[in-house]
């Protein structure tokens, strides 16, 4: 169980990839409800739908999924609501949506709740941890409240925030946040006919408010104001140097904070992460981190300090 083989091959991942950015399907939007009043609604939605439906774990495939049934109070058959059962407990997390208005410090989405976002961790994974801000290959399948099915990829496909390329997405609000309660394979094996076979990957189903899908935009069979469920399996991850200056961007996290977007050295509202001048000293990050001796950037651990100092060298503007 928790193997999965795929044969990667190119024309038809291509499709997959183009058919995953669905923010280019957007019809016109209606005026936006009020977050608050829409998220109270959305949640009441979500709470019914956990304690009236069941769920089975199924495997399609090699591929972990769940089966949704309705559950009936009383039912001989001894079905159990996604709400009471104990062999996968029912657990959430309280998020804000992530979702900017621009990639600038004070960019931040005008969505002020605090969404209580309910999962289901049907295995974690036993590879690498990630982030929101790393890459991660996943494939899923996502349906609505009445059970439709709205989008899948058994393919897996890569999804960066923000995303770097045309071939990526950077996916809901909602999904990137939950990725992170997942692990990646903890191996992966290539057989000689070349496909290859991510072994004990981490699997989660996320139940998702509206506010952190597509709130008032429609998407093909997404009607606007829409909770979205999503059977997520996360296969691998890669680190990401968003603003390749040489710096990985999970150490441009200041202290150690969790939303890069908050941090900003030089104070020019640009956060470090995407800032290729991170003391704005008219020298490059990426240039003040070469090791002379190689001619190739020092390991994070490695940057040197200015004399005196306790910054990094790519964080100290009075180095120059």
């Amino acid at each position: 169980m928790n193997k999965v083989k795929f044969y990667f091959i190119l024309p038809l991942l291509s499709i997959v990839l183009f058919s995953c950015n669905k923010d280019d399907e957007a019809s016109s939007a209606p005026p936006p409800r009020d977050f608050k009043i829409q998220y109270e609604a959305d949640l009441d939605s979500i709470e019914t739908y956990l304690k009236t439906h069941s769920f089975t774990v199924i495997e399609e495939s090699g591929r972990i999924d769940v089966k949704i049934d309705t559950f009936i109070v009383g039912n001989a058959n001894g079905k159990v609501s996604i709400w009471d059962n104990t062999d996968y407990p029912l657990q959430f997390k309280t998020i804000k949506n992530d979702t900017r208005v621009s990639n600038l410090v004070n960019g931040t989405s005008l969505d002020p709740v605090e969404y209580k976002m309910y999962y289901l961790l049907i295995n974690e994974g036993n590879g690498v941890s990630t982030n929101r801000f790393d890459s991660t290959f996943v494939s899923y399948r996502g349906w609505r409240l009445d059970n439709k099915q709205v989008d899948i990829s058994n393919v897996p496909v890569w999804a960066t925030f923000p995303a770097l390329t045309t071939l990526e997405s950077a996916f809901v609000s909602g999904f990137r946040q939950f990725t992170p309660l997942l692990k990646a394979a903890e191996s992966i094996t290539v057989g000689g006919d070349g496909g290859v076979t991510f072994n004990n990957y981490g699997v989660g189903v996320v139940f998702i408010p509206s506010g952190l899908a597509y709130f008032n935009n429609t998407r093909v069979n997404i009607p606007a104001y829409s909770p979205l469920v999503f059977t997520v399996r996360l296969h691998s991850v890669r680190e990401r140097d968003h603003d390749r200056d040489g710096v990985l961007s999970k150490y441009e996290n200041g202290t150690g904070v969790e939303d890069l977007y908050t941090v900003d050295t030089d104070g020019d509202n640009i956060p470090d992460f995407l800032d290729i001048d991170d003391d704005n000293d008219n020298v490059r990050t990426l240039l003040e981190i070469r090791n002379p001796a190689t001619g190739k950037p020092f390991s994070f651990d490695m940057i040197p300090t200015c004399n005196g100092g306790t910054l990094k060298k790519h964080l100290d503007s009075s180095c120059q």
